[in-house]
C-alpha cells in the first residue's frame, strides 16, 4: 500500500530531517511510527500525503508515485488519504454536519447521496446524537471523533493520524483506539499513527517503526520488536538499565508468551536446583496476545545448566 525507498529530506542546508528511510507499509495495517519529538515521525506522515516535498528516495502510494503527480493528480490522491491531527481543527461556528460536509465542498467533489453519507460516519463514531451540535458543546474525545468522521467521509484507503491521542486523558485515549481499531476491521482502512505513546502502539498496531533523529532505527512486528529489539527502544522509554552486572554474572532475558512455558522461571528453579535473582520483568498486551520477558542474572558457574535446562524446553532466550 505504502512503499518508501531511501527517502531523505533536509531543510535549508540544516541537518537532514530524514535520512535514508526505507519502509513498507501493507494493505490492512495498523502501522506505528514511535520516536521523540524531533525524530521526524510528522515530516514522514506529510511526505506521505504530498504536503511536504523531499529531497530524494521514493514514496509510492497504492503504485503511485507521488512526485509524479501534477497539481491535479495530487489533489485527488489526497482525496484517498484521510487526515486525523491532535489539534482537532473544526470551524467553531459550522455544525458538526457542516464540518463533515466541509472537505467534500473545498474539493468539490460529489459524493453519492452525501446526506445519507454524514450520517452513516456519525453512526459509525457513535455521534448521531451530536449532528447539529457546535463544537463547543462537544468534549475533547467527541471533538476527535467528529474530526475522525470528517477524514472518512470521502471513503479514503488510507487514514493517517499525527499523535491523535496525545490531547485526551486516558480513558477517551482508549475510546478513541477502540474506534480506530474498529475502523481498520469493518472498514479496511490502512492506517498510520505517529505517537510517542508506546501504550498505543501496543494497543492497537500491528507493526511499527522506530524513528530517531530522522533515521529508521528499527522496524517490524510490534511483539516482536518489543520482545527480542528491546535494546533499541532503550533510549527512546529512557528505562534504566536492567542492573549492574558482575563480571561473574550473566543476564539472559526470557521470552515467554501465555500459553507457552507459564512455570517456566519456578520450573528453572526446581528442575536445576540453580539459585538466581529476577531482576526485571512483566507482560504487556500487544493487540489481541498476551506476551513479554523477564531477565534473570545468573552466575557464571550455572550458565550452562541453565542454558542447557531451557533449550531442552523449547523456550525463547538470549544472552545480554
Amino acid at each position: 500500500m505504502i512503499e518508501i525507498q531511501n527517502l531523505s529530506k533536509t531543510y535549508d542546508g540544516r541537518p537532514p530531517v530524514l535520512q535514508g528511510i526505507q519502509l513498507s507499509i501493507e494493505a490492512g495495517d495498523i502501522y506505528g511510527l514511535v520516536g521523540i519529538s524531533g525524530a521526524g515521525k510528522s515530516t514522514l506522515l506529510r511526505c506521505i500525503n504530498g504536503l511536504e516535498g523531499f529531497d530524494s528516495g521514493l514514496v509510492t502510494v497504492d503504485g503511485i508515485d507521488i512526485q509524479a503527480l501534477n497539481k491535479k493528480e495530487l489533489r485527488l490522491l489526497r482525496s484517498q488519504i484521510g487526515m486525523v491531527f491532535q489539534q482537532f481543527s473544526l470551524l467553531e461556528r459550522k455544525t458538526v454536519y457542516e464540518n463533515i460536509l466541509f472537505p467534500v465542498k473545498c474539493q468539490h467533489f460529489k459524493v453519492k447521496d452525501i446526506d445519507q453519507k454524514i450520517r452513516d460516519v456519525l453512526e459509525l463514531v457513535e455521534l448521531s446524537d451530536k449532528i447539529h451540535a457546535l463544537p463547543r458543546s462537544l468534549s475533547g474525545g467527541q471533538k476527535q471523533r467528529v474530526a475522525i468522521a470528517r477524514a472518512l467521509i470521502m471513503n479514503p484507503k488510507i487514514l493517517l493520524c499525527d499523535e491523535a491521542t496525545s490531547a485526551l486523558d486516558p480513558n477517551i485515549t482508549q475510546s478513541i483506539l477502540a474506534l480506530l481499531r474498529k475502523i481498520n476491521q469493518e472498514l479496511g482502512i490502512t492506517i498510520v499513527v505517529v505517537t510517542h505513546q508506546m501504550s498505543v502502539v501496543k494497543q492497537i498496531c500491528n507493526r511499527m517503526g522506530v524513528l530517531s533523529e530522522g533515521k529508521l532505527k528499527v522496524a517490524g512486528d510490534v511483539q516482536d520488536i518489543f520482545l527480542n529489539k528491546r535494546d533499541m527502544l532503550d533510549d527512546f522509554m529512557g528505562e534504566e538499565s536492567n542492573g549492574s552486572r558482575s563480571e561473574r554474572q550473566t543476564h539472559l532475558e526470557i521470552i515467554q508468551r501465555v500459553g507457552e512455558n507459564e512455570d517456566i522461571l519456578s520450573d528453572v528453579a526446581i528442575q536445576t536446583g540453580v539459585r538466581f535473582e529476577v531482576i526485571w520483568g512483566g507482560l504487556n498486551k500487544y493487540r489481541d496476545t498476551v506476551a513479554g520477558s523477564f531477565t534473570i542474572r545468573v552466575s557464571e558457574e550455572d550458565l550452562p545448566v541453565v542454558e542447557r535446562h531451557l533449550n531442552d524446553r523449547g523456550v525463547e532466550w538470549r544472552k545480554l
